[in-house]
């Protein structure tokens, strides 16, 4: 994907948003729902408020970080170090998820700090040029600023999810007896630009990927070839990982020992912050680097894979390695 693609991609998915999001409120607003609609933005903002003041916290218990010390883990400053310098930003924190799967991701506020985070199951899985290329992406999304970007344009859909579901409980319990037809008419209407919002946001959240892949290829020297190859790496990786755990379900092992990705159940609801979706990986075993980057590449999404792609955070992974051809 072309830089000039890439950006214009991002504009026509913020514009679309926007438009929904304007369109929906102007219509709310300018009818008898007035009032509805300004008693949700007043209960969801500071919901939404609090959710990221306080989501670096849960982040680090859902996936069991802590902060990488520099003696430990030498290799990973330095490189933070470089990225962020050559960057023009101040070095994010370190840390390291005591997790099987192998992953990273960058989240943070300004009551935390940045932070970058990579986990035991990637240090074991990637050689050290290419969690270098992960570095580089994660700390791409840091210099774009996509936790605030994401925390602000999760909140457009809310409020339309709420404010339907609420005129619709209002319809139902006696709204009837006062145009409560019209009311399940403008929820249903409300739940649907919910959901053409959300489809919106995951397009975009996609593009944000391929951004921090461009950034990530060229903050490091090789940056397209190592990044490829880490990131065919993890998705085969965690591939692996699924089948292990679905073998030790089937054999009625116990809950821990068929979890070797380490994900809880809140840390499966924050799969967006990865640089790979673990929900769609797939793999193949005994593979060279490049064998493996060339097999993923290969791959043509069939209509299935396409369709799932819609309702995903990241793109699939033959169109990440193509695209980060182009930035070589």
């Amino acid at each position: 994907m072309s830089n000039l693609k890439l950006k214009g991609g991002m504009l026509g998915s913020l514009a679309l948003i926007i438009g929904i999001t304007t369109l929906g409120a102007s219509v709310l607003l300018n009818g008898i729902l007035g009032l509805n609609f300004i008693w949700t933005l007043i209960l969801i903002v500071p919901f939404f408020g609090l959710q990221w003041f306080y989501g670096p916290k849960m982040v680090e218990y859902s996936m069991n970080v802590s902060e990488a010390q520099r003696d430990m883990y030498p290799h990973l400053h330095e490189k933070v170090e470089q990225i962020s310098r050559k960057a023009g930003i101040d070095k994010p924190k370190v840390m390291v998820a005591d997790m099987g799967m192998p992953n990273a991701f960058a989240y943070g506020n300004f009551s935390t700090g940045k932070k970058v985070a990579v986990t035991k199951g990637l240090l074991d899985t990637l050689e050290d040029e290419e969690v270098e290329a992960v570095l580089a992406h994660e700390i791409g999304h840091i210099v774009h600023n996509d936790a605030e970007v994401t925390m602000f344009l999760s909140i457009l859909p809310a409020i339309f999810m709420m404010l339907g579901r609420t005129l619709l409980w209002s319809s139902f319990l006696g709204g009837r007896r006062r145009n409560g037809g019209a009311l399940i008419v403008v929820a249903l209407g409300a739940m649907f630009l919910y959901f053409i919002l959300n489809l919106a946001i995951l397009w975009f959240s996609r593009l944000r990927e391929y951004y921090a892949d461009q950034f990530g290829a060229g903050a490091v020297f090789e940056g397209s070839r190592k990044l490829q190859e880490g990131l065919a790496k993890i998705e085969n990786k965690m591939a692996q990982l699924k089948e292990q755990d679905a073998r030790a379900q089937k054999s009625g092992a116990p809950a821990a020992q068929s979890n070797s990705m380490g994900l809880n159940p809140l840390g499966s609801g924050m799969k967006a912050l990865f640089i790979a979706d673990p929900d769609a990986a797939r793999g193949d075993r005994n593979l060279s680097d490049r064998e493996m980057v060339n097999k993923y590449k290969g791959e043509e999404p069939g209509l299935k894979d396409r369709l799932f792609e819609l309702f995903t955070t990241h793109p699939g992974i033959s169109k990440r390695l193509k695209a980060l051809d182009q930035y070589k």
